[in-house]
């Protein structure tokens, strides 16, 4: 889709969802957010953190592994004890199986793991903003990006991948020629006001001195945070 100017804040229609978090942004002393994750150069840092993969993912993702695990024990068991299960044929359903048995069980690992990178306060993956810029906190990734490097902040819709693709409601954070792209239902904070934040302070320089200081949360929605 054609987006326009990104110095003027828009939000495009049901850009948030049906049911996206109305939860405070949080803000945190870099003492507490250097403690789980790479130090961020702030001395407060005003959070919006992921939610945890919903739990019906977690049990779909591990109940086909585990069918798949199990029909890939159950070919390889029958191989060449009848006459339908001579030659290949067994090994090229094992096969075929255990691709996408493996491919399952990688998800559900990964979920599990987000699970838990996600799970406590102390550990999330997150977006958090400060004076200097902005951090971004994903599982395996460490991005911090200072606000005169920040090229656009965005919501946004993009084009998903596969035959039918749909447009993909984003909050998007450009840098030049990198992007990173969050959806507006993995944010465990308000979205609308994370964007909004993030917009205006990043088109707003002269006001950023106000992010070190505790009276900004509530400016925001939040407040600070025990």
């Amino acid at each position: 889709m054609t987006d326009l100017d990104p110095r003027i804040a828009s939000i495009p229609d049901g850009w948030a969802g049906r049911a996206p978090s109305r939860k405070p942004l949080r803000i945190m002393p870099a003492e507490l957010f250097n403690r789980s994750y790479r130090p961020a150069p702030d001395a407060y840092l005003h959070v919006a953190p992921l939610r945890r993969p919903p739990l019906p993912l977690l049990i779909a993702c591990g109940v086909i592994a585990a069918v798949c695990g199990l029909i890939v024990w159950g070919a390889l068991a029958q191989a060449g004890t009848t006459p339908s299960m001579q030659g290949p044929m067994p090994f090229i359903v094992a096969a075929g199986f255990g691709v996408l048995g493996l491919f399952f069980l990688l998800a559900f690992v990964n979920a599990i793991t987000a699970s838990f990178t996600r799970g406590s306060w102390a550990n999330r993956q997150c977006v958090a903003f400060g004076t200097n810029g902005v951090a971004i906190r994903l599982q395996g990734f460490d991005f911090d990006v200072p606000w005169h490097e920040v090229t656009a902040v965005r919501a946004t819709r993009r084009k998903s991948a596969g035959k039918a693709p749909a447009l993909v409601p984003v909050l998007r954070i450009e840098r030049g020629m990198e992007h990173w792209d969050l959806q507006p239902a993995v944010i465990d904070a308000d979205p609308v006001l994370l964007y909004s934040a993030l917009h205006y302070y990043w088109m707003h320089p002269e006001q950023r001195v106000a992010l070190g200081t505790v009276a900004t949360p509530q400016q925001l929605g939040g407040g600070p945070q025990g």
